[in-house]
């Protein structure tokens, strides 16, 4: 089982050119779910607390009841009597076990409440991460396209500059081939 502090612990590597999730939010969304998780755990404990409270009353009641020493009286009041302290043992016996119940469906609601809430916002923080992926990638490949326009503005250039070139270097040879 995964602990409040194995979260608090993790650590994530950095990505370069921002690809992954932002750090900070990841952090601040582990931090959540640490807090969150650490609350469910001592509810539970809380709980389980309560249970063994309840357990305990129950065994001591039901003790008594088993020890007390009732008046001798005549049979049919002394039967009665005794089917009365069984009602009253299986009454308190059956509210302690819906309490116990109770309590532990409150418990797993809460639970299911915080996976569920940490489902969402991991899947909004996915969501978030993806649109900034594709925005980075969107603007490095309007990036590349104007490197590329760029490139070729510059060969056609070089190949002007080298055209030019020539032909100053032609009329050059001419100028002295008809001055030798």
């Amino acid at each position: 089982m995964i602990e409040p502090a194995d979260i608090n612990q993790k650590q994530f590597s950095a990505t370069r050119l921002k690809e992954g999730y932002d750090q900070t939010e990841v952090d601040d969304f582990l931090d959540r779910v640490e807090e969150s998780y650490r609350s469910v755990l001592a509810d539970r404990d809380r709980l389980r607390k309560e249970v063994q409270l309840l357990r305990s009353k129950l065994d001591r009641t039901s003790s008594e009841a088993a020890t007390q020493v009732l008046p001798v009286t005549p049979a049919g009041s002394a039967e009665k009597i005794l089917v009365a302290a069984q009602r009253t043992a299986e009454q308190v016996e059956e509210e302690a076990k819906t309490e116990a119940a109770q309590l532990r469906a409150q418990a797993r609601n809460e639970a299911d409440d915080i996976r569920t809430t940490a489902r969402r916002e991991g899947d909004e923080l996915r969501e978030k991460a993806e649109a900034e992926r594709q925005r980075i990638l969107n603007q490095l490949k309007t990036e590349q396209t104007q490197l590329e326009e760029n490139i070729e503005i510059l060969k056609s250039k070089r190949a002007g500059y080298k055209s030019w070139l020539r032909a100053a270097l032609a009329r050059i040879e001419e100028e002295e081939a008809s001055g030798a």
